[in-house]
């Protein structure tokens, strides 16, 4: 087995009309304890974290926040972002420089949202979703879901789309609500007649995808005790880290769970 290398972890994001966030923490040995103590020694508190348009830069600011995982992000307050921009991503910790660069695509709309009954039940309902890919482009998707209880989108089961079997057509997909993270237990996948549901389907760049697309099967592999870990998530930090650091041109929807 190969031996424990020290990284930063960065998971960043720059929405269109929204400031940047950034979680900055670093890696622990495979066999380490799994445990909220432990996820909050993870954390860098103190990293100077930089975005920049290119011609607008802003250093963000630090807090705690328990509707992100773990509960601590970097976020801006006045660059906003804006689809067909670049935006890159400094990270400076302890003599240590992260570096990385993303844009954001154009938003695609969602055509319709409709629930369908599911195993004959009275109050279980299946979300779907129809849209068109933009013909003669390449394009990549994330599509998330969040309940009107909860604080967050959430990505959806296997939430990562690629254009490359549906270019230029319509796509229909059933949607099932994904796990708040990776150590919780994933919970009803279907939705309850009378929630209020918010649909998220974002266009994101292709290293953003094969970061997300390596990352699921990464969880799908570990939760399988006949397969074993791959270990070959992609990334597009720079220096001693890895993870992810992405934009998103998103068509937000809300609708009420009815058939």
């Amino acid at each position: 087995m190969k031996d424990y290398e020290p990284k930063f972890i960065i998971e960043g994001w720059i929405e269109a009309g929204d400031y940047p966030y950034v979680q900055v923490t670093h890696n622990i040995p495979f066999f380490a304890s799994m445990d909220s103590a432990q996820f909050e020694e993870v954390i860098i508190r103190w990293a100077k974290v930089t975005v920049s348009d290119g011609e607008k830069t802003e250093v963000l600011t630090a807090g705690s926040d328990k509707s992100f995982f773990p509960p601590y992000v970097y976020r801006g307050t006045e660059l906003k972002g804006e689809a067909g921009k670049n935006y890159t991503l400094k990270v400076e910790y302890a003599g240590n420089i992260l570096t990385s660069s993303t844009s954001i695509p154009p938003a695609v709309p969602i055509d319709s949202i409709w629930f369908e009954t599911k195993n004959n039940s009275d109050t279980l309902l299946q979300l779907n979703i129809r849209f068109r890919d933009n013909a003669g482009e390449k394009n990549f998707y994330k599509i998330y879901t969040r309940r009107g209880s909860e604080k967050r989108f959430i990505p959806s089961l296997l939430s990562n789309q690629d254009d490359k079997y549906f270019n230029g057509k319509e796509l229909t997909l059933a949607v099932n609500s994904g796990p708040e993270n990776n150590l919780t237990s994933i919970k009803e996948p279907y939705f309850v007649k009378g929630d209020t549901v918010f649909v998220k389907l974002s266009s994101i760049p292709q290293s953003g995808f094969e970061f997300w697309n390596s990352f699921q099967d990464e969880v799908l592999s570990v939760s399988n005790p006949l397969l074993g870990s791959t270990g070959k998530i992609k990334t597009n930090i720079e220096g001693n880290g890895a993870g992810i650091w992405c934009g998103y041109g998103s068509s937000v929807y809300r609708v009420v769970a009815q058939p």
